[in-house]
């Protein structure tokens, strides 16, 4: 297995690119995929992010970055606080842990990581939903709704973590 280290935010101008990069798909996560029709579609576009920031950046840095736009979301929704943050939070420190232990340069652990938080995250909506009420028949329907959003979510890293990359190597 390939040993992986910890990349460095080396100037003002890479911390500046992620700055913006993140407040892009912090306003397209508001204005757009919340508000799309379908619930399997309002995928949480932060978490592949937060998995490429923390490959990218020291555990420290990585965990700073996660809390803060975490608490951004949370204040945001309104509801069910600390879901993003724990969300983010976690995401950082799996990938803190595991980064020794699995060869995390290839794009199907990316994917299958992603997958794996984005599917953990579902689990967590659904069960806040389902202990907040609702019908049987609708609970049902939102399970499958999480189910294809974790879908989405792993499917569509790739376009999110690859322009992360992208700056990341221009910002070294």
């Amino acid at each position: 297995m390939a040993q992986v280290s910890y990349g460095k935010p080396s100037s003002n101008h890479h911390f500046l690119r992620v700055f913006a990069y993140t407040f892009i798909l912090l306003m397209v996560q508001v204005h757009w995929v919340s508000r799309l029709p379908a619930q399997a579609l309002r995928i949480d576009l932060l978490v592949p992010l937060m998995f490429a920031v923390s490959l990218l950046w020291p555990p420290l840095a990585g965990l700073f970055w996660a809390f803060f736009w975490g608490f951004v979301l949370d204040v945001l929704s309104g509801k069910f606080w600390g879901f993003h943050v724990g969300t983010y939070v976690i995401t950082c420190c799996l990938v803190t842990v595991t980064m020794d232990r699995l060869e995390m340069a290839n794009p199907f652990f990316h994917l299958l990581f992603i997958g794996l938080i984005s599917l953990g995250q579902s689990l967590v909506l659904g069960f806040f939903l389902w202990f907040e009420g609702g019908e049987t028949v609708l609970l049902q329907e939102i399970w499958w709704s999480l189910l294809g959003r974790s879908a989405v979510m792993t499917l569509s890293a790739i376009f999110i973590v690859h322009p992360l990359w992208k700056l990341s190597a221009r910002g070294t």
